[in-house]
């Protein structure tokens, strides 16, 4: 949980690649990164990601 909430940060703050923000969380396969956000997080990484800059524009 604690690397999810790393990585909501990363991508709150622009990640340019979902696959960038699970290497840096400590996630070696990107797909179980995305399983593992989803299941805490109730949307993929990329939808989050999206909030945040819909938010912005």
């Amino acid at each position: 949980m604690i690397r999810v909430s790393a990585a909501r940060k990363l991508l709150e703050d622009g990640a340019p690649s979902i696959e960038q923000v699970a290497l840096s969380v400590g996630y070696e396969d990107v797909a179980f990164f995305r399983r593992v956000f989803k299941r805490h997080s109730g949307v993929t990484p990329s939808a989050y990601r999206d909030r945040f800059r819909l938010r912005g524009n």
